[in-house]
């Protein structure tokens, strides 16, 4: 018997990975719950060797906690009407095999990544129940894939 969430679920991933009115692809894709558990991973997050997953999502959850705690001192110092202290800096890069990502813009629920020549990107987004990782390359835009990303996780917000 399959479950309303895991319908739900399912169509999410499906419009997600195979919009009916494009033919977008993506490098790859990785799901993942808040305590770390890779819920799916498909493409350049796989390992072609045994099929595992290939990634770090240590790397991801660490920069949402980065910014959690960066929203909570800033709360606190203007609860007690001062200056907020030094921030601890967020991770500038994020690793994804043999590439590297710096992060150009980073929000409490999205973060966003781009490689060396900006041909490949990464547009991170924080679920309710997890954390959502697409990896893309040209001709796709870091504009336009995180508009489409946005899209289909504005109704999993709710």
């Amino acid at each position: 018997m399959v479950t309303r969430n895991i319908r739900c679920w399912h169509n999410f991933l499906d419009n997600l990975l195979y919009p009916p009115t494009s033919n977008i692809t993506y490098d790859g894709v990785c799901v993942f719950t808040l305590s770390g558990y890779v819920e799916y991973y498909d493409g350049c997050f796989r390992n072609p060797s045994d099929d595992t997953v290939d990634v770090d999502v240590s790397q991801f959850l660490c920069i949402f906690q980065q910014l959690t705690c960066q929203e909570i001192q800033r709360e606190k110092a203007a609860h007690q009407e001062r200056e907020a202290g030094n921030f601890l800096p967020l991770k500038p890069a994020l690793r994804l095999r043999e590439y590297v990502f710096h992060i150009v813009s980073a929000t409490f629920t999205s973060v966003f990544a781009v490689g060396s020549g900006r041909s490949r990107g990464l547009v991170l987004e924080k679920l309710p129940f997890g954390v959502i990782v697409v990896a893309f390359s040209t001709p796709l835009q870091l504009k336009e894939t995180f508009a489409r990303i946005n899209t289909a996780c504005a109704a999993l917000r709710r």
